[in-house]
């Protein structure tokens, strides 16, 4: 299991990994050895293998000289790493490790499959996809893809697969990934400050919870600078407003919640644009662009008032959802592997 770098690509390669041990297949977790993935792999007792590697695109020639020197070790040790542990197949959910691993892979002839849990595919799925023996899809893509491919829904943790909502119809729940979003925590404290009738939520992220907190002037705030437990936050919610990462997205609509989707507008491929286009067309929810964030009081009075809509919006989140991923993906590696 190759999964690392933020938690989109981590969570799910931990869901699926849980359920294939249920399955009683021997998992083998790769990752940086400074990433979340070290921790998460051994808190849920995976052994783990680090393997060193870099951002390519976006860095400096100095940067970029090192990824190339740290791919082509990686490599190497991903071969010897294959060969040592027996490996009869890779499954990697995208980051800069899965590159050196999936490389090795095609050369040792091991099979492999990939998870992309956006709209707009990461470039390592990209390039690997053609080789892939399939890849699982979260949601369609919104482009042409190349490979055997299905849409599976990305596997959630069991927690949030048997989801319900304890709906208090007056919660705003407002997430900006694990990193936070200052932009959209603002915006948030604003609404906080304009709509005493709301109680808000703010997932704030570590680096900005001192500085949010600062800023909070209503008694309607309740600011979380962390949560392994997002399912806790989300059994709250009436209304979400969120940034529109593939993970949270599928979180999201396990929980049938109504969205506000604030896409963050660097994100790589501007996959986030993509993500939250293919949930406001299916009507579970809204999308409101960043340079429009003065708009987002309005736009959450105008949920909240209307029940209507958000019972609608939350039907439309609960039909795109696939709360049996994990093991539909499982189930499909197992008979991939055995055959």
């Amino acid at each position: 299991m190759v999964a690392g770098g933020t938690g989109g690509h981590v969570f799910p390669a931990l869901a699926l990994a849980e359920e294939l041990r249920n399955r009683e297949v021997t998992v083998v977790w790769v990752g940086r050895p400074e990433g979340i993935e070290r921790q998460i792999a051994s808190e849920h007792g995976f052994e783990f293998e680090p393997l060193a590697a870099g951002g390519f695109f976006g860095k400096n020639i100095l940067a970029r000289a090192v990824a190339i020197w740290l791919l082509a070790r990686g490599c190497l040790r991903s071969l010897s790493m294959l060969r040592r542990v027996a490996a009869d197949g890779v499954v990697a959910t995208g980051g800069f490790a899965a590159v050196a691993v999936l490389s090795a892979a095609v050369l040792a002839g091991v099979r492999f499959f990939l998870l992309e849990q956006n709209c707009v595919p990461g470039r390592a799925t990209r390039l690997f996809s053609r080789w892939a023996e399939e890849t699982f899809l979260a949601f369609p893509t919104a482009r042409p893809f190349t490979g055997q491919h299905r849409i599976t829904g990305s596997p959630l943790r069991d927690g949030l697969v048997r989801g319900s909502r304890s709906d208090d119809g007056r919660t705003v729940l407002v997430l900006g990934g694990s990193l936070g979003a200052r932009a959209l925590n603002l915006a948030a404290v604003d609404a906080a400050a304009a709509l005493a009738n709301l109680d808000f939520i703010i997932l704030t992220g570590q680096r900005d919870y001192e500085f949010v907190r600062s800023r909070v002037r209503s008694k309607n705030c309740e600011l979380v600078e962390f949560t392994s437990s997002p399912e806790e936050l989300f059994r709250r919610a009436t209304i979400a407003v969120s940034r529109a990462g593939g993970m949270v997205l599928s979180e999201l609509v396990a929980f049938g919640i109504p969205a506000i989707l604030v896409p963050f507008p660097y994100a790589t491929d501007r996959h986030q644009d993509a993500n939250a286009r293919h949930l406001a067309s299916v009507g579970a929810a809204l999308v409101l662009d960043q340079n429009r964030l003065s708009g987002l009081t309005s736009l959450i009075r105008e949920l909240a008032n209307d029940v209507e809509r958000r019972e609608a919006m939350a039907a439309a989140a609960r039909r795109v959802a696939r709360p049996d991923a994990a093991a539909v993906i499982a189930k499909r590696l197992v008979e991939c592997l055995a055959g």
